[in-house]
């Protein structure tokens, strides 16, 4: 469970992320590839808007940290689309660094510590959420039994 410092922080910097978000992504990408070059294969299919699209997705995370439920469609969605294409827990951390780092260049000196921090908490936190059931999609999808024609 998040704390509730992180929980008003995370939901005070809302008009920082709107603001900044898509260039925060845009960022984000940036650095996810030049640090983590494996995951690059991963975004082949992805559309070119995908900065924008995960903006919009940290955006509602922002505004929602308090009340999963209302995400609950969205990370479903998110879970399916990760086990489509084969993204595992293990690429978590490497997108979770790249995220706090782009925070960290876009927003400058407004990214205070008390601020990372919280967000580190934060993506972490929902990284768990996706990554337990992504756990359970990969599982179900072993224990379908395979077409037969």
């Amino acid at each position: 469970m998040l704390n509730e410092s992180t929980i008003t922080i995370v939901k005070a910097t809302a008009p920082m992320i709107r603001d900044h978000g898509e260039a925060i992504t845009t960022r984000m990408y940036e650095i996810l590839f030049e640090k983590y070059p494996q995951t690059k294969p991963l975004f082949a299919r992805a559309p070119k808007n995908q900065p924008q699209i995960l903006a919009r997705s940290i955006m509602a995370y922002c505004e929602h940290i308090d009340n999963l439920d209302a995400l609950k469609g969205a990370i479903e969605k998110i879970a399916h689309k990760h086990v489509d294409t084969d993204v595992h827990a293990g690429y978590y951390p490497m997108v979770g660094h790249s995220l706090l780092q782009a925070i960290k260049e876009v927003l400058g000196d407004a990214a205070t510590d008390e601020i990372v921090k919280a967000w580190k908490d934060a993506y972490f936190f929902l990284a768990d959420v996706l990554i337990n059931r992504e756990h359970q999609l990969f599982t179900e999808k072993k224990q379908q039994p395979l077409a037969t024609e």
